[in-house]
């Protein structure tokens, strides 16, 4: 949860949080509103884990581009975006990955989803054959959880991310 020029604009995460305690979701509020503090917590063990995804991700990629799948970037690098607001960034991020999408890319890698409520960065949104709006082409979600276990919230994550590329 965030606030973006003045709205509050969720992701899945606050949805997963919700779902397992109503209470973190009221405090993630407060801290919204400054009425709250959180402690900064430095944990070492998350910040491998983070590494060890990051770099998982980037291995599915190399993986992709290995089976002569082009990717492309969803998001403007930051100096493409340096000086704007939040909100003009996720915006030209959006338009980007919505532009890709009806352009037909084959993969777009960090896609930026957001309908103003909503945010999302999905790892990789995948073109498939088949007709959409878009044309002959739709859209799926591919995450790279670096699991052994599919759990809840990942699916959770997939489900909104999902809707938010049915809005394209």
């Amino acid at each position: 949860m965030q606030d973006v020029d003045g709205q509050t604009v969720y992701s899945a995460t606050d949805l997963v949080g919700y779902l397992a305690c109503e209470h973190l979701t009221t405090l993630d509020r407060a801290e919204l509103r400054d009425l709250v503090s959180a402690d900064e917590r430095v944990d070492e063990e998350l910040d491998v884990l983070r590494e060890r995804g990051e770099e998982h991700e980037l291995r599915y990629r190399a993986f992709l581009e290995q089976q002569g799948r082009t990717v492309i970037e969803g998001r403007h690098p930051k100096t493409a975006v340096a000086g704007m607001g939040q909100r003009e960034r996720l915006e030209a991020d959006t338009v980007l990955t919505r532009r890709l999408m009806h352009q037909g890319a084959d993969v777009i890698y960090q896609a930026a989803l957001f309908d103003g409520t909503w945010l999302g960065y999905a790892d990789f949104l995948l073109r498939v054959e088949g007709p959409s709006t878009l044309g002959g082409h739709h859209y799926e979600v591919a995450d790279t959880k670096l699991a052994r276990r599919t759990k809840g919230g990942a699916l959770l994550q997939l489900c909104v991310y999902s809707e938010l590329v049915a809005t394209v």
